[in-house]
């Protein structure tokens, strides 16, 4: 699986969360707005569900994202696919 694969899961299998390409780095940041506006959950509430369920992740509020997160690539593709498909069927979830 590759960078540009990832971020296609992302856009399409994540309903209401967004990420772009990023520019010389490792790390990604997901846009959470849409998704919390669209369940009325908090970014916190999301961030906790990531790690219930294994996912390490940092919140993107630290880096001027008011309902963001950050989340590293910097690790085997197997694992990056584990984490998008915890989020897709325990996180991201309405």
């Amino acid at each position: 699986m590759s960078a540009q694969s990832i971020l296609h899961f992302i856009n399409e299998k994540l309903d209401g969360v967004s990420v772009t390409m990023p520019e010389g780095t490792y790390m990604i940041f997901l846009d959470c707005t849409e998704y919390c506006q669209q369940t009325g959950k908090n970014l916190d509430e999301v961030l906790k569900a990531g790690w219930n369920v294994g996912v390490g992740w940092q919140d993107g509020r630290k880096f001027k994202g008011s309902c963001h997160i950050r989340m590293n690539l910097a690790v085997p593709f197997s694992r990056i696919q584990e984490a998008c498909d915890r989020l897709e069927k325990y996180v991201f979830v309405k």
